[in-house]
């Protein structure tokens, strides 16, 4: 994501540590500020919720956008009280006109009522006496759950909650819309976190440049980068996230990849590896040391890879095959060849049982010959370890398997 570079001066320049008053730093309205701008200076969110969200190192615009939801969540249309139905997912809002403790122990249980003018709701949370801390009579809440039936009413168990802060200003009435869920932390939850995104959000992603070009991504189906963070933060529908997701690992992978390319292109032009012997006299020497003749496609492998171990050019391959297709046939005859060149090699295998199978079956291929090879894995006894070590550091030892 671009945007001009600024300097912002901290919420509190030319405080105790300078010897001066705190100086409160301007604000600007939300559609005016640039990706790098610092979210203190921004209007309806203040220093408080800028110091908690700094906490997960959102520290400006840009970076809260890149803060991306770990999930959707679908929230129900609100409702009146007196229209709800038991056996589906309700919502609803009103006011806490009554809250309990009711029995003990492991069976103790938070108990609340709720009424909007219409009728009355019956919220219920069980093991968590606690609650009583949060909920208490004359707050007004937004809640949402699987509807039940309780004494003629309706009772949600353990609902999701909102508090309503009633201030003059509460939310309208919200219609059927998937909600972002954010990583949070005990400083600042996903609900602040998402309404300090929904001020900045379209005034952000309208900055986003993309670094991909329209007709590339029309070919591939792919929406604008500041449209798929659009849809990450504030989907339609199911689809938009599963496009905007799309895009998102697209890049994530791409960039991988472009990463991946740049490395090895820059390590192939200033590395050098040894250039390895390779010749029809060898060829015949390692083919002789192979339990069977190479099959076609273990031919054309292995004298790919010869090819590539020839040269100065470092060789990075990937043998794909399936389970005994001879992948580590082919790795011997890349290591014999090192051999061939007076020099070392190494094969590494995932678990301790592998390796110790391909150490049987290599010293079963090269019994009777000069080749030295030796064992070494996580539970090889210190005394042999470090007479492996040793043996490897003099030249001693040709190949070792791990």
């Amino acid at each position: 994501m671009m945007g001009r570079r600024t300097t912002i001066r901290s919420a509190w320049a030319g405080g105790a540590e300078m010897g001066g008053a705190p100086e409160q730093v301007e604000t600007i309205e939300a559609r005016r500020a640039e990706l790098t701008t610092s979210l203190a200076r921004i209007a309806g969110i203040g220093p408080r919720l800028a110091s908690d969200l700094a906490s997960l190192g959102l520290t400006n615009v840009g970076r809260l956008i890149a803060h991306l939801p770990m999930r959707h969540e679908r929230e129900e249309e609100e409702a009146p009280i007196e229209s709800l139905a038991p056996g589906s997912v309700i919502s609803a809002r009103g006011e806490v006109t009554a809250s309990r403790v009711s029995g003990f122990g492991r069976k103790a249980r938070f108990e609340a009522v709720l009424h909007d003018g219409t009728g009355r709701l019956d919220l219920v949370w069980f093991n968590a006496p606690y609650m009583r801390h949060t909920i208490k009579p004359g707050m007004r809440l937004r809640v949402q759950g699987k509807g039940g039936s309780f004494r003629g009413g309706v009772q949600i168990v353990n609902p999701s909650i909102e508090i309503l802060v009633d201030d003059g200003d509460e939310p309208e009435a919200r219609g059927e819309r998937l909600r972002p869920v954010y990583p949070a932390s005990e400083r600042v939850n996903s609900r602040a976190i998402e309404r300090a995104v929904s001020l900045v959000l379209e005034s952000a992603v309208a900055q986003i440049d993309d670094h991909l070009g329209e007709a590339f991504r029309r070919e591939r189906e792919l929406p604008s980068l500041g449209e798929a963070y659009r849809m990450m933060h504030a989907p339609e529908d199911e689809r938009q996230v599963e496009e905007a997701r799309r895009r998102l690992a697209y890049d994530e992978l791409l960039l991988l990849q472009l990463g991946v390319a740049m490395k090895r292109e820059h390590l192939r032009r200033t590395l050098r590896a040894p250039a390895l012997r390779w010749d029809d006299a060898i060829d015949a020497h390692i083919r002789e040391r192979l339990p069977f003749t190479l099959t076609p496609g273990q031919d054309k492998v292995v004298r790919e890879i010869a090819q590539d171990l020839s040269t100065e050019v470092p060789t990075n391959r990937m043998v794909q095959g399936d389970v005994g297709s001879g992948k580590t046939l082919v790795a011997l005859y890349a290591m014999l060849m090192a051999v061939a060149s007076e020099r070392q090699a190494a094969l590494m295998a995932p678990t301790e049982i592998l390796a110790e199978q391909h150490f049987a079956s290599i010293s079963e291929m090269l019994r009777g010959s000069r080749v030295s090879l030796a064992l070494l894995t996580g539970t090889t006894p210190a005394p042999e370890r470090a007479s492996t070590l040793e043996r490897l550091a003099s030249g001693e030892l040709d190949l070792v398997i791990g």
